[in-house]
């Protein structure tokens, strides 16, 4: 499967305009705090791990050291094909958005990680990112296109969807991407998520997906991969 990038709906300051916002692929496994939780009831959420396998990869958390990290993964032309309508993106516009992104790390439930492992640290990229409606969180991803066809994306944007309803203050993640983004659509359908309304950007006609808390998921799981 081609691990091209998918676009998940926010209407945010002219940092990353909803037209620019479709991205890669990922995957999270689906996860739910009990209700005696003591960080849920405060609104924390706590870091993702997962103990079933042994997994190469983890998703750390961007922070301002990041900025050329980010701009050298962006520039790849496969990834900045729908990410930014087709448009390389120039290195000041990363450092806003990666700005933005660490600023918004501080709300529950929100954030940037990186994918990484032993010898690569930025094989991809995954965000939760507010959206203007109510109770709701957008998801980005890219991905190198090195990594495509492992799954990792599918496992990127499922961890990221699970952390998202960690958080008591999600109840649904929105994604949209070009109709002739074929392979970001078939990874919204993978992550279980329904047509929600057709959408037009500035590279054509596109869809918006929504996964609800309550709803299935993916299935089968994809497995989760370590947040911190």
């Amino acid at each position: 499967m081609v691990e091209a990038c998918f676009h998940l709906e926010l209407h945010l300051p002219p940092i990353w305009p909803p037209s620019s916002v479709r991205c890669g692929c990922a995957a999270v496994v689906w996860e739910r705090p009990g209700k005696g939780n003591a960080d849920v009831k405060r609104g924390n959420v706590s870091p993702i791990r997962e103990t079933q396998t042994k997994d190469r990869w983890r998703l750390r958390a961007a922070n301002l050291n990041d900025i050329d990290g980010l701009h050298a993964l962006a520039s790849n032309p496969l990834v900045y094909r729908y990410l930014f309508d087709g448009a390389l993106p120039d290195k000041e516009y990363i450092t806003r958005l990666l700005t933005q992104s660490v600023a918004n790390a501080g709300e529950t439930g929100l954030g940037m990680w990186f994918l990484d492992d032993v010898s690569t640290r930025y094989a991809g990229c995954v965000e939760l990112r507010p959206h203007p409606s109510p109770r709701s969180a957008e998801l980005i991803y890219l991905l190198d296109p090195r990594y495509w066809g492992q799954g990792l994306a599918l496992r990127m944007a499922w961890t990221a969807i699970t952390y998202a309803f960690l958080s008591s203050q999600i109840d649904s993640v929105i994604a949209g991407a070009d109709l002739t983004n074929i392979a970001s659509i078939s990874v919204m359908r993978h992550l279980g998520m329904r047509f929600h309304k057709d959408v037009q950007y500035p590279l054509g006609a596109g869809v918006e997906y929504v996964l609800h808390r309550d709803d299935l998921g993916p299935v089968p799981k994809p497995v989760l991969i370590s947040l911190s």
